[in-house]
C-alpha cells in the first residue's frame, strides 16, 4: 500500500474510533454496512453491462468467494440460494452466501467435500445417489418418513416444447378421422421424452419443529407419483406442495444428479441452530458415504443474529457484494481491505474503462447503510432526532448529494435529494421532522416509516430510489421490510480501500456527532442555485469546507486532503494553464440526465431511456500572485461567460452544452456545439488567448476530452468584466442559440 494511503487510513482509523468511543459512552451501537460493486478488466460483454446474468459473472462470483472466505472469513461454507427476481426475469438470480457462525467457528469443516467454484466437471469420482445418500440422511437425523422419488411433468414439458416450436410427440385432432391422433415417434424423440419419465430426483420431508426434526409421507391425492412443477429450477424449488395435505410437512431436502455431481438443496429453517445441525449431519453423511464434492444449496435460514454472512449478487453490469453490518471502525476497516484485496486477487475492480479510455465508476452503486443489532437497540429509534439530522445536514450540503454520485444524477436518477423530486417536498418535510424530533425514545418504527414513507422517494414515487431510503427500515409491504436500515444511496463505488473508508468514516462521523447534539438546520430552499451552482466542483469543495468544520467542532479532525482523490476522479480536470497573468483550470462539472418519455421498441414494447446528450465544464480563474483581481472577459462559442467571485479566491464560472445528438432527447432542434470555442479578449478585434474544447460525439461516453492552447496575442490591455451575483453561473448554450 502506498505510504500516502496508508497516513490516510491512519487518519480515518483515529476519527472512526472517536466515533466509536461517543457511541459507547452514549449507549448506542451503530451497525454500518454497504454494497460495493466491481467489474472485470473487459467489460464488453452484455453481462458487464446492461445483464445481470452471465457465465463469467458467475465464475467470477465463485472465485471472489472464495477469496474472501480465504482473507476474511476462514470455515465459511459458500451456500448457493436464490436472489432477486425481476419482472420479466423467468427465474430468480442466484445469490452466493459465506456463512459462519458469529463467533467465527466454521459450520463445516471438509471443504473438499463441496465444489467450491461452481465448475462440476472437475468432479471425478461417481457420486453416491440420490436416494442412498438421502436414506442415510434419514438415519443420522432418526426421522421416520417416506423418502420419494419425484418426476418431471412429461405432458407439460411437451407443451413447452411445442409451443416453442419444437417438435414434441403431442397428439392432435385430425377432422378427416374424426377424433385424436398421435404423431409419429421417431428413434430420437422417443430416447429423448423417454428419459424425462425417468425419476428425477429423491425427497425427503423435513421440518424442524420443537426443537427435533420431524418428516413426514408425502402421499399423493390420487396417490399418483409426485410430479415436479414445470420449469429448469432445482427441484427443491418445485416441488408441489399445493397437493399436499392440509398439516402435512410443508418443505423437504432434496437430492439429484446434475451434471453427474450429487446435488442437495436444503429446506428453509427457523434459524441458525437447525441449519448448523442438518449442515453438520449432511456432511458426516458425506464422509460416511465416501462421497466425492457436492454441489450445496438451498434456502438461507431465518436470520436469528447467530450467523455471520456476506453475500455476493449479480447485478445489471456489475457484481454486488453485501457486507456483513460492522458494529465497531476496526471490524469495518479489515472488512473493506480484505475485499478489495480478494476482488484484486480475481481481476475484480471498483472501476470501469469506457471505449473512449476514461475510467469511472463501475455504474453499479456503492450503497451505504446504517442501522442497529437489533430493533430493540436500533440508534434511530434509541435517538428519535439521529435520522432528521441526517436529513437536514443532507439537504443542506449539496456536496454530499454529488461528490460521491456516480454520473446519472438528478430528478430521475436511482438517488434524486429530497429537493429535486416535487417542489412541495422540503415544505412538507419540515412538518414531518418536527414530528420525528418530537418523539420519545424509543420511538414507534411504525410511526417513523409512515412519517416518512411519502416523503422519501423518487420522482415516481419508488420509495426504495431515493437518496435516503427507509424501505427496509419497517416497511409493512416486503418481506425483509423491517430491518431497521436506512440506506445512503447517492454514493458511487469508489475505486479503492481508502477512498471507501473515506466515505465510510464521513458518515460514521456525522452520525456521532448527530448522536452528542442534534442538527437543527432549516431546510433551505435551493431553488435555481442547486443546477447553477452546486453541480461545479468548486462550490462543493467550499460546502465540504463547511461539513468538516462542522465535524471539527464536534472533536473530530478530517484533512480535505483525505477526499482529494474523489474530486479529482468525478471532477477530472481536463486542463490547465497559465495565461496573461491567470492561472486557467477547465474540469468536469455535474450535468443531471433527465428521463424521457416511453419510446417502442421493435419488438413492441415501450422503454424509457434518459437524455445524456449534454456536459457541464467549470471555468476557474485564479490571478496569479500580485496580478489583478478582476476577472477577464470570456466568451465561449461567442456567448459571454458569467464568472462569480469564489470566496476561497478566483472566479468561477461553468457552461453547460450539447455533446451529440441522440436518436431520442430533450431540445432536438438543438445541433452539438462542439468543439467549444473559449475566448478571452481584449476587444472582439483583440483576442489575447484561445482554447477549442474537442470531442467526439460518437465517443462521447466519458472521451478523451482536452482543451488545446489556440492562437495567444499579448498585445494591449484585457478587458475586465465586474462579478455580478444576479447573472447565472452557467451558461447553457442550448439556450443562449
Amino acid at each position: 500500500m502506498k505510504t500516502h494511503d496508508s497516513a490516510v487510513l491512519d487518519g480515518l482509523r483515529r476519527q472512526g474510533e472517536l466515533a466509536d468511543a461517543i457511541f459507547s459512552a452514549s449507549g448506542i451501537v451503530l451497525t454500518q454496512g454497504g454494497e460495493p460493486t466491481f467489474v472485470p478488466e473487459e467489460t464488453s460483454a452484455p453481462e458487464w453491462n446492461l445483464e445481470a446474468l452471465g457465465e463469467e459473472k458467475l465464475r467470477l462470483a465463485w472465485r471472489l468467494c472464495g477469496e474472501i472466505r480465504r482473507l476474511l472469513m476462514p470455515g465459511a461454507v459458500i451456500f448457493r440460494s436464490n436472489g432477486k427476481q425481476y419482472p420479466g426475469e423467468p427465474i430468480p438470480r442466484w445469490k452466493l452466501t459465506l456463512i459462519r457462525s458469529s463467533d467465527g467457528s466454521p459450520l463445516w469443516s471438509d471443504h473438499g467435500l463441496l465444489v467450491q467454484d461452481g465448475e462440476t466437471h472437475g468432479v471425478k469420482r461417481k457420486a453416491p445417489t440420490p436416494k442412498r445418500f438421502l436414506s442415510a440422511l434419514a438415519e443420522e437425523l432418526r426421522v421416520m418418513g417416506s423418502i420419494r422419488p419425484v418426476y418431471e411433468d412429461v405432458e407439460a414439458a411437451m407443451r413447452h416444447a411445442a409451443s416453442c416450436g419444437d417438435a414434441a410427440p403431442l397428439p392432435r385432432y385430425s377432422r378427416a378421422r374424426k377424433g385424436f391422433v398421435q404423431p409419429r415417434w421417431t428413434a430420437a424423440l422417443r430416447r429423448q421424452w423417454q428419459a424425462l419419465h425417468r425419476v428425477a430426483g429423491w425427497i425427503l420431508p423435513l421440518e424442524w419443529r420443537d426443537g427435533g426434526w420431524i418428516s413426514d409421507d408425502w402421499g399423493m391425492p390420487d396417490r399418483g407419483d409426485i410430479i415436479l412443477l414445470p420449469g429448469s429450477s432445482p427441484i427443491g424449488l418445485r416441488l408441489p406442495l399445493q397437493r399436499l395435505d392440509p398439516g402435512a410437512v410443508s418443505c423437504a431436502i432434496t437430492a439429484e444428479i446434475h451434471e453427474g455431481v450429487l446435488t442437495v438443496f436444503l429446506p428453509p429453517l427457523p434459524g441458525s441452530a437447525p441449519f448448523a445441525f442438518l449442515l453438520s449431519a449432511v456432511e458426516k453423511v458425506l464422509r460416511q458415504l465416501g462421497s466425492p464434492a457436492i454441489v450445496l444449496e438451498g434456502y438461507l435460514p431465518v436470520d436469528d443474529g447467530e450467523l455471520e454472512c456476506l453475500s455476493v449478487i449479480p447485478d445489471p453490469g456489475v457484481i454486488e457484494v453485501n457486507l456483513p453490518p460492522a458494529t465497531n471502525w476496526p471490524d469495518l476497516e479489515k472488512t473493506t481491505a480484505g475485499l478489495f484485496e480478494a476482488a484484486e486477487a480475481v481481476g475484480l475492480k471498483g472501476t470501469r474503462r469506457l471505449p473512449s479510455g476514461a475510467t469511472v465508476a463501475t455504474g453499479g452503486g456503492g450503497h451505504l447503510v446504517l442501522g442497529g443489532p437489533s430493533m430493540e437497540q436500533n440508534p434511530f429509534l434509541l435517538k428519535p432526532r439521529l435520522l432528521p439530522s441526517f436529513l437536514r445536514f443532507l439537504q443542506n450540503h449539496p456536496v454530499l448529494s454529488y461528490l460521491f454520485s456516480g454520473r446519472f444524477v438528478g430528478p430521475s436518477s436511482q438517488a434524486p435529494r429530497v429537493d429535486e423530486s416535487f417542489f412541495e417536498i422540503p415544505y412538507e418535510l419540515a412538518i414531518a421532522l418536527d414530528a420525528l424530533e418530537g418523539m420519545n425514545a424509543p420511538a414507534d418504527p411504525a410511526m417513523v416509516d409512515a412519517i416518512l414513507r411519502n416523503l422519501l422517494l423518487d420522482f415516481h414515487g419508488n420509495t426504495h430510489r431515493a437518496e435516503v431510503s427507509v424501505d427496509k427500515f419497517f416497511n409493512p409491504f416486503l418481506p425483509n421490510g423491517r430491518l431497521g436500515l436506512v440506506e445512503f444511496r447517492a454514493i458511487e463505488m469508489s475505486p479503492d480501500a481508502p477512498m471507501f473508508l473515506a466515505v465510510h468514516a464521513l458518515w460514521r462521523c456525522l452520525a456521532a456527532a448527530f448522536v452528542t447534539k442534534p442538527y437543527s438546520g432549516p431546510l433551505i430552499g435551493w431553488g435555481d442555485k442547486l443546477h447553477e451552482e452546486w453541480l461545479l466542483p468548486s462550490f462543493l469543495e467550499g460546502d465540504l469546507e463547511q461539513v468538516l468544520g462542522y465535524l471539527s467542532e464536534a472533536g473530530f479532525s478530517f484533512e480535505s486532503a483525505w477526499f482529494l482523490p474523489h474530486f479529482q476522479f468525478r471532477f477530472p480536470v481536463r486542463s490547465e494553464i497559465t495565461s496573461h497573468g491567470f492561472h486557467w483550470s477547465f474540469r468536469e462539472a455535474v450535468e443531471p440526465w433527465p428521463l424521457l418519455g416511453e419510446q417502442p421498441t421493435l419488438s413492441g414494447s415501450l422503454v424509457r431511456c434518459v437524455d445524456s446528450s449534454t456536459a457541464r465544464i467549470e471555468v476557474r480563474i485564479f490571478p496569479d500572485e500580485g496580478g489583478d483581481s478582476a476577472p477577464p472577459e470570456v466568451t465561449v462559442n461567442g456567448h459571454p461567460l458569467s464568472l462569480k467571485a469564489d470566496q476561497r479566491g478566483g472566479y468561477v464560472g461553468a457552461v453547460r452544452f450539447r455533446s451529440t445528438l441522440l436518436p431520442t432527447c430533450l431540445h432536438p432542434q438543438v445541433a452539438p456545439h462542439l468543439p467549444l470555442h473559449i475566448l478571452v479578449q481584449e476587444s472582439p478585434a483583440h483576442p489575447l488567448a484561445s482554447w477549442h474544447y474537442h470531442a467526439d460525439p460518437v465517443e462521447w461516453e466519458g472521451a478523451a476530452r482536452h482543451l488545446i492552447p489556440a492562437g495567444k496575442n499579448d498585445a494591449g490591455a484585457m478587458s475586465r468584466q465586474k462579478p455580478s451575483a444576479t447573472r447565472r453561473v452557467t451558461l447553457d448554450l442550448r439556450r443562449a442559440g
